[in-house]
């Protein structure tokens, strides 16, 4: 059994047009995880500013999305964002 000690990163582009990372074992190849996007490197993946970098994206639409998304995991990173802003 594979103790997955060993590991390699394989960016994979997803059909929304954003690339992740993934983290993969490099003794049996299985899939470990997706790495996490550093906060301002993350890509947004839908909506006016798909494929966008919260960086690229005006302030006054984050606010608005704040307020009105329904993605608390979302809602949470921008707020985030706007923090270390």
């Amino acid at each position: 059994m594979c103790s997955h000690g060993m590991t390699y990163e394989v960016p994979q582009l997803f059909k929304n047009g954003v690339t992740h990372i993934r983290e993969e074992c490099a003794e049996c190849g299985k899939f470990i995880k997706y790495k996490p996007q550093k906060i301002d490197d993350y890509v947004l993946f839908f909506g006016k500013y798909k494929g966008k970098m919260l960086k690229e994206v005006p302030v006054s639409y984050l606010n608005w999305y704040i307020q009105n998304g329904s993605d608390k995991k979302i809602v949470k990173r921008m707020k985030l964002f706007l923090e270390v802003v």
